[in-house]
């Protein structure tokens, strides 16, 4: 008897669980904005959501700020 009440009781569980998953939907928008980058930064060496942080071959580290806000952005390098 308590093995069927336990085995009803995941079954539920795990069937709430599917249902709550399956009907969120994120409601927040995000804005897409262009970073250009020069080659001579270097390479990328740490980001966070606030900036992202290049090193260049002399060890020289520069950060390019991010707008505040959750932020899509797409990094091009001049050439």
């Amino acid at each position: 008897m308590q093995v069927r009440i336990l085995r009803i009781s995941i079954g539920v569980a795990l069937l709430l669980a599917g249902y709550m998953v399956g009907t969120h939907t994120p409601g927040s928008i995000h804005a897409q904005m262009k970073v250009t980058v020069p080659t001579t930064y270097g390479k990328v060496v740490a980001g966070d959501s606030a900036s992202l942080w290049f090193e260049d071959t002399s060890g020289t580290l520069r950060q390019v700020n991010i707008p505040a806000g959750n932020t899509i952005f797409t990094i091009t390098r001049q050439r």
